[in-house]
């Protein structure tokens, strides 16, 4: 495949319009004329448009789905094990994402993701949406580093989007049944039907239920179980050559209750937690065989309800217009959640609620300008509505706390890309985004009976270009310099301290710059990627915990510190030494340090002020005494280093039948959750190992997939929070222990 034709055309044969339409392109193309072990063309449409993973000077992982079922990936969470520099954690239903040290700022509906997450096109409103299941996927591109101009709004750290196998032109079927320990069973599959020349329809399917493997020996129930249900139907319309409407509906409903918060151990080593004083009544918790011991269920329900509608138009041969047109519904109950995560009977959020709906609409148009330029311009829209109800009721009072926030969001956005190929080696790109986020909340809310209503609003604009520079010193060989922009709006603090003056906070900004390399090798057995960054944030928001002095309660907020700046290297390679062998792995260096940020921290509220703090404000008033200076402190979920690594060898048993075999391992060095760099608030450096053995006929018509997640059944955190007050804990979220099953799959 002439690489230089691919650069000019910016397009693969088929088009950006048939891509983004929905016909079903492959995750990967096979090259041409090569020998068998020769690695495939990844196609991507990062930049809206189809085209070759090595034509494309962005830092991307693309995943196909036949990958992600092999490695055991059934949610975006498990990407970390095939990506470099992403983390992943979660709390109940709260999700933390980040790619190179940026990424979820708080914990309510007025916070904001450094990392958008967009399926089949259209961009996820909030961080409580962005760990969807996987169901009938064509792949999932992973983008790193600030994406403002393009992939997404509010992408300060990065971009990931998952795009769904769209109808095809061929009747087929496939039906997959799953079995594992936890009295796991599950099955999925999908029907492709085409009802005339002009249409075809999908419909996909899955269901699947597993025992808790985190069990509450106080009242006899298991957490972190499974129970998911998702189906999606799609249907296909071209009337003509020129013109598609792709269609689709997804709903998902999922009762699984994940464990709240657990108390994992002591926030600071001089003060015994709780469960560790002399009279404590209960047994101790036992995080090394999953055991705990607290007094509600914590409950939780989740229903998506997920439309959306691509038509493109291929106006010439060199111009289409596309329109992708998305609506969303998500809703989740939280109740009976513990607050203390021990067996007192002392305080119990009764509710929360988080509900939000969103309607985007976005048109893109791209042109071939000739042999030597192209163009991606493009408008976006997107109404928000969320509400986040909260009901806390202590032993002796009912509703003590209510608070009732709701925030709406008008999100307004145009860009443009130009590339010019200045001459048969070199490309200039030159691109930009305007954004304009228009906010407003309100909040009625009480406090032991008093009653108190606040709202604000906002507006919050920035522009973010994009320059690159390219260079092809040979068809399989492509170096790049780029320096972007990134913005991520401001916003309120929706669940913050209501007795608090200010809840709002500013916008971050980011300027990164990035040098790569991609390369392939030895007749296309070996691709190399090498990344080098540096970013540099201004106004970073952080999530900090302010105690309030009068109540002495605890509020998480977000806040902007001054500045931090990021340095890295990524490595990535794959290689196919052999015919049938498979070898990927990858490589991050990080150094993700704050710059000048003072904040006081909750655990030690007397604390003195540190000297170059004195003085300095927040929002225009004098911080309070005990105010540290948190300069050069790691960012939170940012490991200065993170690998993985995988192979993959397939080879004949017979005539008729193969057998494949998959190891993926991932390492990462210490880990911090909170700006302060507590280590009782991190998790040390460890690994995880899984692993698969397929078994399968060579027209694939059958497989059976034996799989493990976790071989070492390592125990680790995913997620963590320091508390504060004479028997401060550490409480957090552990990760997923070992599971194992057998999956037979049927294709037709």
């Amino acid at each position: 495949m002439n690489r230089n034709v691919i650069r000019r055309a910016g397009v693969l044969p088929l088009g950006a319009a048939a891509l983004l339409s929905g016909v079903a392109l492959p995750a990967v193309a096979l090259a041409q004329g090569r020998n068998e072990a020769a690695l495939e063309e990844v196609v991507v449409t990062a930049e809206k448009r189809a085209e070759g993973l090595q034509n494309i000077p962005i830092a991307i992982t693309a995943i196909s789905e036949a990958t992600l079922e092999r490695a055991g990936a059934k949610e975006v969470g498990d990407l970390v094990q095939l990506t470099p520099s992403l983390q992943f954690g979660a709390r109940s239903t709260n999700v933390f994402i980040a790619m190179r040290g940026i990424g979820q700022a708080g914990q309510d509906i007025g916070s904001q993701s450094g990392v958008t997450v967009a399926l089949d096109g259209v961009p996820l409103l909030n961080h409580f949406m962005m760990n969807p299941a996987f169901l009938d996927l064509e792949r999932v591109e992973v983008l790193r580093g600030p994406q403002g101009t393009i992939a997404g709004r509010n992408a300060t750290g990065g971009a990931i989007n998952i795009y769904s196998k769209a109808p095809s032109d061929e009747n087929d079927g496939s039906l997959s049944v799953t079995v594992g320990n936890r009295s796991r069973w599950g099955v999925r599959g999908h029907v492709n039907r085409v009802f005339s020349d002009q249409l075809a329809g999908r419909l996909s399917f899955q269901r699947e239920e597993a025992d808790g493997w985190l069990k509450n020996a106080f009242i006899g129930k298991r957490n972190d179980d499974t129970d998911v249900a998702e189906v999606r139907g799609q249907l296909l319309f071209t009337p003509t050559d020129t013109f598609s409407v792709r269609a689709l509906v997804d709903y998902t409903r999922d009762r699984s209750d994940p464990g709240f918060a657990q108390i994992l151990g002591r926030a600071d080593p001089a003060r015994p937690t709780v469960v560790e004083t002399a009279g404590y009544p209960y047994p101790r918790n036992d995080p090394d065989n999953l055991t705990f011991y607290f007094d509600e269920p914590n409950r939780r329900d989740v229903e998506s309800v997920r439309a959306a509608v691509v038509a493109t138009w291929e106006i010439t041969p060199d111009v289409t217009l596309t329109s992708t047109t998305g609506y969303i519904d998500h809703e989740i109950d939280l109740t009976d959640l513990d607050v203390d995560a021990t067996p007192y009977n002392t305080a119990r959020f009764d509710l929360i609620g988080i509900y939000a709906k969103q309607v985007t609409q976005e048109l893109t148009l791209t042109a071939n300008l000739g042999e030597r330029a192209d163009i991606v311009a493009g408008a976006f829209y997107m109404r928000g509505e969320s509400s986040e109800p909260l009901y806390l009721s202590l032993a002796t009072f009912k509703n003590y706390l209510v608070y009732l926030p709701e925030e709406t969001l008008d999100s307004y956005a145009a860009y443009a890309q130009f590339r010019y190929q200045v001459t048969d080696k070199l490309r200039a790109t030159v691109g930009g985004r305007y954004t304009i986020d228009d906010k407003s909340y309100q909040m009625d809310s009480s406090v032991g009976g008093a009653p108190r209503i606040s709202s604000d609003s906002g507006k919050f604009k920035a522009f973010t270009p994009r320059f690159v520079l390219d260079y092809t010193p040979t068809d399989e060989t492509l170096i790049y310099g780029s320096v972007s922009r990134g913005f991520k709006s401001g916003g309120f603090n929706t669940l913050g301290d209501v007795s608090m003056p200010v809840n709002r906070f500013n916008p971050e900004y980011v300027w990164n710059y990035e040098v790569g390399l991609k390369a392939m090798l030895f007749d296309r057995r070996l691709r190399l990627g090498l990344t080098g960054f540096y970013a540099d944030y201004t106004n970073l928001q952080q999530t900090v915990f302010r105690l309030n002095d009068a109540t002495q309660v605890r509020f998480p907020r977000v806040e902007n510190s001054t500045a931090a700046k990021i340095k890295g290297v990524e490595f990535e390679a794959e290689a196919t030494p052999i015919q049938g062998l498979r070898l990927t792995g990858a490589v991050t260096y990080l150094d993700a340090e704050f710059g000048f940020f003072c904040n006081n921290d909750p655990l030690y509220p007397n604390a003195p002020t540190s000297p170059s703090c004195v003085g300095a404000t927040r929002d225009g008033q004098p911080l309070p005494a005990g105010a540290q200076q948190l300069r050069g402190n790691t960012l939170t979920q940012a490991p200065r280093w993170q690998s993985n690594v995988s192979a993959q060898y397939t080879f004949p048993l017979s005539g008729n039948l193969n057998l494949t075999a998959r190891a993926d391992y991932k390492w990462q060095s210490r880990t911090y959750f909170d700006i302060y760099n507590n280590p009782q608030n991190s998790q040390g450096g460890y690994g995880l190992l899984n692993g698969s053995l397929e078994l399968a006929s060579t027209d694939r018509a059958w497989s059976l997939l034996a799989w493990i997640r976790n071989v070492a059944d390592e125990r680790y955190v995913s997620q963590g929070s320091a508390g504060s007050g004479a028997n401060a804990a550490v409480t957090g979220s552990l990760g997923l222990p070992r599971m194992y099953g057998v999956t037979l799959t049927h294709q037709f």
